[in-house]
């Protein structure tokens, strides 16, 4: 990715790339379904870091501080959960048919759940241990083949 402007340029490190991959949750519903969609979108994304026993804090953003075509918008540390509303469907022609045969827009709400990076940083900076050792949170104990800690090798 490239950043327009100065914003960021003092961070460096693992946090501070250029190019990642970043995992989407994306819902394409109707309007009467994209509230509760909102709130199981944000839901799903402070569960999964809570498993990983990382602490999230979320925030509600304000109107002022929304972007081009967000209706709502929650960040959560390490993702962020929008919902915009029918603007987007607008701009791609996403519609459907409603039960009375009329066609109506559709709304989209997206979700940045995981960007590895970040992800990365916030699981090593809540499990390093002082001996320089990192603890596997339990739910990921089935994929470490038995490894529960990782241990730095001695140079």
């Amino acid at each position: 990715r490239k950043e327009k402007g100065s914003h960021g340029l003092e961070e460096r490190g693992v946090y501070r790339i250029h190019q990642f991959e970043k995992q989407e949750m994306i819902v394409v519903c109707k309007p009467e379904d994209s509230p509760a969609w909102y709130e199981k979108m944000w839901q799903y994304s402070v569960e999964l870091f809570r498993n990983f026993d990382i602490p999230v804090r979320q925030l509600e953003c304000c109107s002022g501080d929304l972007a081009d075509l967000k209706v709502k918008s929650c960040d959560i540390e390490v993702c962020s959960c929008s919902n915009l509303g029918d603007a987007q469907a607008r701009r791609l022609k996403i519609r459907y048919k409603d039960a009375d045969g009329k066609t109506q827009l559709a709304h989209t709400l997206n979700n940045t759940c995981v960007a590895p990076p970040r992800m990365l940083i916030a699981l090593l900076e809540n499990n390093l241990q002082a001996d320089g050792s990192v603890k596997i949170p339990e739910v990921l104990w089935p994929y470490m083949g038995g490894t529960k800690v990782l241990t730095p090798k001695a140079r």
